[in-house]
């Protein structure tokens, strides 16, 4: 739960521990208020959610909504709003956002992890909660690996999500990923077309062979370091689970950091040096296309010449 403050209002946020309660449940657990107080509260008009005032307090909640208290702060006693992470929006209208994806934080929540590691989706839902005063309408159309840093794109309304899912599975959205490879690939430009499938003899690894699905990627070498690396940009042709680390790694140029998939310089890095740098689809509603591009975190752009 966090909450936000002003002179005559105290403004709520629904969070991963407290998705579900009812909200006179969510009030009392939150503020000084006894449930009995809420109840008053909520028959009296008081108490609001994204924005529209509510008359049941059994009413549960969902995370992200946003609950308005017309009651001083002082009066329920709620602490300041505590310092929230706010994802980097790179670019945003009324139909879709792009937001950067830092390494480290899962795209979406998993089953075994704590409500305080929350996961990108979570955090770009919340900090637009709280910017809008109501619970958003929003979808995240792909993941990136939690290692991976970049761009991600998500659909702010109904009537977007359809085109640009649909403009995902007929292959319009061109998606560029820069990282450091260990070695120099022998040619500047090539394509790896080779099909990947999961590796009986590890849960979390892939691997290219015959049986799996159709996987392709095109490879330009940016540059050639004296240290025996490589900067390399990678253009998926296809969207395999850990495509651009299986392709590279099965070549002979694993990503540098990847233990998973065999880099052999892991310990010069933090994480796999991996970052999803930029975007191109076209606008859901114009049509109009679009290329969004996510800054290089400073790990990776040290290794530019």
């Amino acid at each position: 739960m966090s909450g936000l403050t002003c002179n005559e209002l105290t403004r709520l946020l629904v969070g991963p521990e407290r998705q579900g309660d009812r909200l006179d449940v969510f009030l009392a657990g939150t503020t000084q208020l006894s449930r009995r107080a809420v109840r008053r509260l909520v028959a009296d008009g008081l108490v609001r959610r994204n924005g529209d005032p509510l008359r049941v307090q059994s009413r549960a909640l969902t995370l992200g909504d946003v609950v308005d208290v017309l009651r001083p702060p002082e009066e329920l006693g709620v602490p300041p709003l505590p310092e929230l992470t706010t994802p980097d929006l790179l670019f945003h209208d009324h139909f879709l956002l792009v937001a950067a994806k830092p390494a480290g934080v899962l795209s979406q929540p998993a089953e075994d992890r704590s409500p305080d590691d929350p996961s990108f989706d979570n955090q770009v839902l919340l900090a637009l909660a709280l910017s809008t005063g109501r619970r958003p309408f929003l979808r995240m159309l792909h993941r990136l690996d939690r290692i991976t840093s970049g761009a991600v794109l998500f659909a702010r309304s109904s009537s977007a999500l359809a085109p640009l899912t649909r403009a995902w599975a007929e292959g319009r959205v061109e998606r560029a990923y820069l990282t450091v490879v260990e070695g120099h690939p022998s040619t500047d430009s090539f394509e790896i077309d080779r099909p990947i499938a999961r590796d009986r003899g590890h849960r979390w690894r892939f691997r290219c062979h015959e049986s799996g699905r159709a996987a392709r990627t095109k490879v330009q070498v940016v540059a050639r370091l004296d240290s025996g690396l490589s900067v390399v940009q990678c253009l998926l042709i296809t969207g395999r689970t850990h495509q651009v680390r299986v392709h590279l790694s099965d070549i002979g140029h694993p990503v540098l950091g990847d233990r998973l998939y065999g880099s052999r310089r892991a310990d010069e890095v933090d994480r796999p040096l991996l970052h999803a740098a930029s975007l191109t689809f076209p606008h859901p509603d114009t049509g109009e296309e679009l290329r969004i591009e996510c800054p290089v975190p400073e790990d990776l752009a040290k290794f530019i010449p």
